[in-house]
């Protein structure tokens, strides 16, 4: 692997150029690759074969090989080379992601699968977005309460404290993560689930707000992780060098993630499939991490479209052929009273389970859907690829049937969950119900 510090030398002394003029050549050199490749956008097969799984990857290394990543801070370009960016495949190839997280009877492994493995990925998952003071617990609560949930991936964070805002890089953000850190050692204390990994910090962003909450008593090597995201398209800057540094110092793993979207400066489904891969090596030269997770959208924020899923699908698969990084995804969306908001997350898992996803991040809007969701994967694992598919085709014909009825994203956690017993509202119960059954005929085998 480059050593981080290597990256001081290359954002300080590569080529200069504008960050409009990045995304310019961004945009032609994709476009580019694509064509050379031959990758071609197949609705029909949602779970990619091999050989387009193979030209995804090359694709991938020849974009950050010819394009490199752009430092925002410094306006100039960390170049590689070819053989650097082989390198860290072959790396993580010969020794394929995995890593134990957290403590006690807790402890859970996250292991790089195949989408043809039978054992299912793990439900990794946890309460996400904005959460309010009044029902922040019964938030967090509703997941760790769920037996089959082996670790939060995330939890979700505040919008306001005590009547303060808070933002990233003041006081605020450190004020506000060590109140949701006690409030979350409170719901494990009474759920009987001490020791068990939280996952990705979601109020603190900036390095000092991160490096505050990692000590005795709050956060450590075994319940967390850190971000360093990259950001779409290939871009950095020092906050992410820093805190991969402070990782690595730390023994944490890092949080890598690579997010492209759709209709932005990745036109299609394709193009979007080949940036993943660039974005994901380029996060691992400087990361250094075992785990990675993949998310393809539109730029509008829809995803489990027919484009996003096969992009997903064309990235895992690369990485599962050639990289073998352990790949995550989240799967969820709407929170709704309607079929539509299970059948959404389902067909988002269905489809990473058979694509070689090691673990669920984000599986669902509340606990019972991560329950359900863990279902899904487990009945998926190991189906041979063109029953998979076909399955996962059914499951999106039957989400979009349901699409109508989604009147906008105005359903709360507190519309959906009595916040009393902490249990789903029966309402609630029978939409997802009604989903499950329209699942099993869509073929999921329960």
């Amino acid at each position: 692997m480059i050593p981080i510090i290597e990256f001081q030398e290359r954002s300080l002394n590569g080529p200069v150029m504008k960050g409009d003029e990045f995304d310019m050549e961004f945009s032609m050199k994709v476009r580019q690759l694509v064509k050379k490749y031959e990758i071609k956008y197949n609705p029909e097969e949602l779970v990619v074969d091999d050989d387009i799984a193979d030209r995804v990857f090359q694709a991938g290394v020849d974009l950050l090989a010819e394009l490199g990543v752009f430092h925002m801070d410094t306006e100039r370009i960390v170049q590689y080379n070819k053989e650097e960016i082989e390198e860290i495949a072959r790396e993580r190839r010969e020794n394929p992601g995995k890593h134990t997280f957290g403590l006690g009877k807790e402890q859970i492994t996250l292991e790089y699968r195949t989408g043809a493995d039978k054992r299912p990925p793990t439900l990794y998952s946890g309460p996400w977005g904005v959460a309010k003071e009044e029902w922040f617990s019964e938030y967090v609560q509703s997941f760790v309460q769920e037996e089959t949930v082996e670790a939060l991936g995330i939890c979700a964070g505040l919008g306001i404290l005590g009547g303060i805002k808070v933002k990233a890089g003041t006081l605020s953000e450190m004020y506000a993560c060590k109140w949701e850190q006690a409030r979350i050692q409170e719901v494990l204390e009474k759920t009987g689930r001490k020791g068990m990994h939280l996952g990705l910090l979601a109020t603190a962003s900036s390095a000092a707000g991160i490096m505050s909450i990692i000590r005795d008593g709050l956060r450590g090597p075994h319940d967390t992780h850190i971000g360093i995201h990259i950001v779409p398209e290939q871009k950095f800057n020092w906050n992410q060098l820093v805190l991969a540094q402070f990782c690595q110092d730390r023994g944490i793993v890092p949080w890598q993630s690579a997010n492209s979207m759709i209709g932005a400066l990745c036109r299609n489904a394709e193009e979007t499939a080949v940036t993943l891969i660039a974005n994901m090596l380029g996060q691992m030269s400087y990361g250094h991490g075992p785990i990675c997770s993949l998310w393809a959208s539109h730029l509008d924020g829809k995803a489990a479209t027919w484009p996003s899923q096969w992009a997903y699908s064309a990235a895992a698969r690369a990485s599962e052929r050639n990289i073998k990084v352990a790949v995550g995804g989240c799967a969820s969306g709407v929170l709704a009273n309607t079929p539509y908001t299970l059948l959404q997350g389902a067909a988002m898992v269905a489809l990473y389970t058979a694509s070689g996803y090691t673990y669920g991040w984000i599986c669902g809007n509340t606990g019972i859907e991560a329950r359900y969701l863990g279902e899904v994967m487990k009945a998926m694992a190991g189906m041979e690829r063109s029953r998979a598919n076909e399955v996962i085709k059914n499951i999106m014909q039957a989400m979009e049937s349901h699409a109508g009825e989604v009147k906008g994203n105005t359903t709360r956690f507190t519309e959906v969950y009595d916040l009393k017993t902490v249990q789903p509202k029966q309402e609630y119960v029978d939409h997802l119900e009604r989903a499950k059954e329209e699942l099993a005929k869509c073929g999921v085998p329960y």
